[in-house]
């Protein structure tokens, strides 16, 4: 019989999460072939989950959990799933059922086939707001402009991966964590599959569109440095532009005459200059607090309570 580990972050999902383990277990009731274990992690969450947690594990043998001593983020949250999973397969889904285990059958037929992950990509959702859904449809395609990691337009951190897979991502230790990328980074066989999302039974969701602008921003800088080359490019640019200004304005010197330069051009020229320089300093900025972060070498995360022995987790 082949084991599953379901790595589930959990974020102030008090109310929610009792639902998430009974509606999954519905769907594991139908899998017998396959022996199924929760790894629920508590993100420091603000609310009762902690709780919730402690209780489900009472009742559920098959709940194991890790809590943090404060909110490390949902990256830090599966990464401390991952450490802690042996199984032959690991789940990694949301705990607000918008990750439908309904889809773990049409997952294991793919791993089953040879597969090494089975990775979901969300449809068109209704109800999202315009302005958001182009965002997002911006970022993929800036990203796979920019990086050498490639999404498809919805993709998700929901995925089914084999124990090599795993092993693999726990390879990448950096404490500045972008998922998607260090899933298609690592490589290995892929098949996607495509669902419709629906909107959360219960409880709310913790993710703004400022977290989700900064979460972009990880995405572009943790895996590519175009944005360092944009701006030497740039300078490039403005540095020739500059050359060419300067030869005609000495052209014009010598055969017309001294001319007095308006002021509109004089202040529009600094003022772009200014912006950019701001920009770049901006940008080269995002990369030098990452490496300040990663010589820290502090933990990704610390745990404060578990259920786990200190054995269990890997290395």
């Amino acid at each position: 019989m082949k084991t599953i580990d379901l790595v589930v972050p959990c974020y102030n999902e008090e109310e929610g999460l009792e639902h998430f383990v009974l509606e999954t277990n519905k769907v594991i009731d139908t899998l017998p072939a396959y022996s199924f274990r929760y790894i629920l992690v508590n993100d420091g969450s603000k609310d009762k989950t902690y709780l919730v947690i402690k209780k489900l594990a009472a009742r559920f043998d098959n709940i194991k959990y890790i809590s943090f001593s404060r909110n490390f983020g949902k990256e830090a949250a599966m990464y401390a799933g991952l450490q802690h999973c042996d199984a032959d397969y690991v789940v990694v889904m949301d705990a607000d059922l918008q990750h439908p285990p309904a889809v773990f059958p049409q997952m294991l037929d793919a791993m089953e086939q040879g597969y090494d992950c089975c990775a979901t990509k969300r449809d068109e959702r209704e109800g999202e707001s315009f302005f958001r859904g182009a965002f997002s449809k911006l970022f993929f395609r800036i990203s796979n402009r920019m990086t050498d990691v490639k999404n498809p337009y919805g993709a998700m951190d929901f995925r089914m991966m084999t124990r090599q897979m795993v092993n693999a991502i726990l390879e990448l230790s950096e404490v500045q964590r972008f998922s998607k990328g260090i899933f298609s980074w690592v490589g290995f066989h892929t098949k996607w599959i495509t669902f419709k999302t629906v909107d959360r039974e219960l409880g709310q969701s913790s993710w703004k569109f400022s977290s989700l602008f900064r979460y972009a921003i990880d995405g572009i800088t943790c895996f590519s440095v175009t944005p360092l080359r944009f701006t030497a490019v740039m300078g490039a640019i403005i540095f020739l532009l500059s050359l060419v200004y300067i030869i005609i304005t000495l052209i014009q010197t010598l055969f017309f005459g001294i001319q007095t330069p308006g002021y509109v051009t004089t202040l529009c020229a600094v003022l772009f200059l200014g912006g950019l320089t701001e920009m770049s300093i901006g940008i080269l900025g995002e990369y030098i607090g990452r490496i300040y972060m990663e010589t820290k070498d502090r933990p990704i995360y610390i745990t404060k309570h578990s259920n786990f022995d200190q054995d269990d987790a890997q290395p």
